[in-house]
């Protein structure tokens, strides 16, 4: 009976062996997951601090905002943070909570890349009636928003 004993014995060291080594291959794959996605997150967050934008068209002054006769919305965006942002991908416009599809980027100065401390113009053809507005640009994580108010004509 010894001999069945030992051979029971080792049929379940075997299996034990067999399942710490399933258990141990799974959560190396997780591990290995986990690690993956934080630094994803982590690399998309540091995009994010990096990244400030200002809107500085003059609130004040809505014809430098909003062209009524030609139904067109302009609006001044500066780089305050300290990358390089593209233009072609990314910006994102809303206005009075709609996000505005169209949008011309233009770099104010000639340039291709909107370098830190650089403006750009974004314009898109949208008519507004009178009344209080709400811009939004997001870019990267990051937003900034203005207040308008277009007047009767």
């Amino acid at each position: 009976m010894s001999s069945n004993g030992g051979i029971t014995q080792l049929v379940l060291f075997i299996a034990a062996l067999t399942v710490a080594a399933g258990v141990a291959t799974t959560l190396t794959a997780n591990v290995s997951d986990l690690s993956s996605s934080l630094d994803t997150r982590g690399d998309s967050i540091v995009e994010g601090i990096d990244t400030d934008v200002e809107i500085i068209s003059d609130p004040g002054s809505p014809e430098s905002i909003y062209d009524s006769t030609d139904g067109e919305i302009t609006l001044l965006v500066k780089n305050t943070g300290e990358r390089t942002l593209a233009t072609d991908r990314g910006i994102d416009l809303l206005i009075d909570g709609r996000l505005i599809t169209g949008v011309n980027v233009e770099v104010i100065g000639g340039t291709s890349a909107w370098q830190p401390g650089q403006t750009v113009r974004l314009t898109v053809s949208e008519t507004l009636d009178p009344g209080e507005h709400r811009a939004v640009v997001r870019v990267n994580g990051d937003s900034a928003e203005m207040m308008f108010y277009i007047e009767q004509p």
